[in-house]
């Protein structure tokens, strides 16, 4: 995962290049989107600990998201070949593999797999810390890795636990490494933490719960698709993926939401991530792009959600002209795509 530099901790400058050099190759080679944000402050801090790589990463982007997205092309030119750890200590990480798509948040613990293409999402201020195994390591102590990828380990299991414990101890404290992790000191820790991931999916039906997560990824994807029909409810989700919506309910019950809430949050963000890329763009047209039909009431709830008016936080991308309501057309930067 992670270039060698065995001897002490490697930290990053606070800006964006320094931050996407570090993430975008030293980790992985990664494709990063980011948006002109002259306020972003972040910050890598890698180390080595006998054959583990660890990376300890912020990433402070205001309301922006941060994207890295691992596509086979990059694995063709970057052949590292690791299992991965993520767990957040502060924020939100969205990681998608292999047709699943799962949200880390504060304690929680994700495996997935170097090897296959990803993507990975800084949602807001956050700081995570991403551990890379060699893949004889994990395969010798945990069955399935493919099946446990964007899986998350329950935040209040031993497993969880355990990871968390064992990373943080790894983690140096006084900016310098002392690299003399004994073998079978690292052995025992790959122990607990594989064996304890293994136990805790061990009993668990993967063919019925890779069916229900193959069934919510779709009708996500559909609902995705049609951010912009207002008409879009329960009746028609359920009546194009031949779901009751008792049935519906439940797979997004899993989640934490419900379908309609879902729906309502993935049309907000959305919009905030088309206000921060369009270089030209009227906020009433946005709205109704995204299958909101009030202007006013789509800018209430997109302020109750990122804590900013639509049309301020326009404004403050580099919009100068004089004050203008939600039917004015405000200006935009252009994007910056970087290619790692």
């Amino acid at each position: 995962m992670l270039n060698a530099r065995n001897a002490s901790i490697y930290k990053t400058g606070p800006g964006f290049d320094s931050w996407h050099q570090s993430t975008c190759r030293d980790f992985s080679t990664t494709e990063c989107e980011s948006i002109n944000n002259p306020e972003f402050r972040g910050s890598v801090h890698s180390w080595k600990s006998g054959s583990i790589g660890l990376g300890d990463i912020t990433a402070n982007s205001r309301d922006s998201d941060m994207p890295l997205i691992r596509r086979a092309s990059d694995i063709r030119r970057d052949p590292r070949d690791h299992i991965m750890i993520c767990t957040v200590k502060h924020g939100n990480i969205d990681l998608t593999q292999a047709e699943r798509s799962v949200r880390i948040k504060p304690g929680d613990v994700v495996l997935y797999d170097q090897s296959k293409p990803f993507g990975m999402n800084f949602v807001g201020n956050v700081r995570g810390l991403v551990a890379a195994f060699p893949r004889s390591h994990v395969t010798s102590r945990l069955s399935r890795v493919e099946k446990l990828t964007a899986r998350k380990v329950p935040v209040n299991s031993q497993a969880g636990k355990f990871t968390r414990l064992i990373l943080d101890q790894l983690q140096p404290d006084d900016g310098s490494l002392d690299n003399t992790l004994s073998k079978n000191v690292e052995a025992s820790a790959l122990d607990l933490i594989f064996g304890s991931i293994d136990h805790v999916f061990s009993s668990e039906d993967f063919s019925e719960k890779a069916h229900k997560e193959k069934q919510l990824y779709d009708i996500q994807r559909f609902m995705k698709k049609n951010l912009a029909d207002a008409d879009l409810n329960i009746d028609l989700i359920c009546a194009n993926h031949g779901i009751s919506a008792r049935s519906l309910n439940r797979l997004f019950s899993a989640e934490g939401t419900t379908p309609m809430r879902w729906l309502w949050q993935a049309r907000l963000e959305g919009a905030h991530r088309d206000i921060l890329k369009n270089q030209h763009a009227s906020i009433t047209n946005i709205a109704f792009d995204f299958g909101f039909s009030d202007p006013s009431h789509f800018s209430k709830a997109f302020k109750r959600s990122f804590g900013v008016a639509p049309s301020s936080l326009q404004k403050s991308l580099g919009y100068c002209g004089t004050a203008a309501s939600l039917e004015n057309s405000f200006s935009l930067p252009r994007s910056i795509q970087t290619t790692c």
